[in-house]
């Protein structure tokens, strides 16, 4: 009997683990970066910042899916649940993106834009938290529903809505929680030292959530990551950072914490640090992949990374 040999052939699709993370880096750099998002379900990574380009690129093979210059400065990126749709604040004002379609529609009405933009869980409102110290809350469909005024108008830097519950948190010069009529519920000073507090995050079982803010390292003023219970109790703070925290992003399980700072950080739900590394650079955006296995981090200067779940870059995703 003629003896055959089989050849196989094996194409690196989302089947095949193996294949993961092996195509090579084909992205330029985007000077400015603010935000980088993974998709809920996993299929892309959207980023944007100051020179005003929104890229969406593929999280299997990381070439670019779609690229678009805004008419204003991209601040804030959060996707919609269902993963069809991206919503961007801009500096100026916000809109939403349809991912098959592309098209990209602005929201009107809006007082201003900024740089706190997220979508409640069910993907039924959108709040955005303006430059203006407004919190306009919008309908799926792209249309302003209720404008919340706070007691002054410092701009809002953070917005995150309670995975269960019509109450949104949002940080400035201080932490505001309110429900979608405006009531204001509770208002907590975080510090007795004036820095503002960046980025904001509810737990995903809603018990609590937790707060970056910028500190001043040169003043002798640390950065905290802190946790807050509903009611305005500080139940945690953790130092250990020596630049602001940009951003922060629960896993889906809410098992790990990553922090973007000076360097990519990684703790318990306890506040106990889990894993850091270390970057030449302050990382700015940071997102997990919908398996809690991947890290995605952006930096001012351009710089787009991914780690795995021990805080390693395995890859870095951008090139001068």
């Amino acid at each position: 009997m003629q003896a055959v040999t089989i050849f196989l052939v094996i194409t690196c699709f989302p089947l095949f683990p193996m294949c993961q993370d092996q195509s090579p880096a084909v992205l330029t750099k985007h000077s400015g970066t603010w935000a980088i998002e993974w998709s809920p379900d996993g299929k892309f990574i959207a980023f944007g910042g100051d020179d005003s380009v929104l890229t969406i690129i593929s999280a299997h093979d990381y070439h670019v899916a779609y690229s678009n210059r805004m008419k204003h400065l991209i601040k804030g990126l959060s996707w919609h649940p269902d993963g069809k749709r991206l919503a961007v604040a801009l500096n100026n004002t916000a809109g939403i993106l349809d991912i098959s379609s592309h098209n990209f529609k602005y929201i009107p009405q809006l007082s201003t834009g900024g740089r706190a933009i997220a979508w409640n869980r069910s993907g039924s409102l959108l709040a955005l938290a303006d430059g203006g110290g407004v919190v306009q809350i919008i309908s799926n469909e792209g249309k302003l529903i209720r404008s919340i005024r706070k007691h002054n108008r410092h701009s809002y830097l953070s917005v995150d809505w309670h995975p269960s519950k019509d109450i949104l948190v949002t940080g400035s010069d201080e932490i505001i929680l309110f429900d979608t009529s405006g009531r204001q519920l509770r208002m907590i000073q975080h510090r007795k030292e004036a820095t503002g507090v960046l980025t904001v995050r509810w737990h995903p079982s809603g018990n609590f959530f937790a707060s970056g803010d910028y500190g001043h390292e040169g003043e002798g003023v640390p950065s905290l990551l802190q946790f807050w219970n509903e009611e305005g109790k500080l139940l945690k703070t953790m130092l250990g950072s020596h630049a602001e925290y940009r951003n922060i992003r629960w896993n889906s399980t809410g098992t790990l914490l990553a922090t973007a700072s000076d360097g990519l950080r990684i703790w318990d739900a306890d506040g106990s640090l889990h894993r850091s590394g270390k970057t030449d650079y302050n990382i700015w955006g940071v997102s997990w992949n919908d398996e809690g296995t991947r890290i995605v981090s952006a930096s001012f200067e351009g710089n787009i990374d991914l780690w795995n779940s021990n805080a390693e870059i395995i890859r870095h995703l951008t090139v001068k």
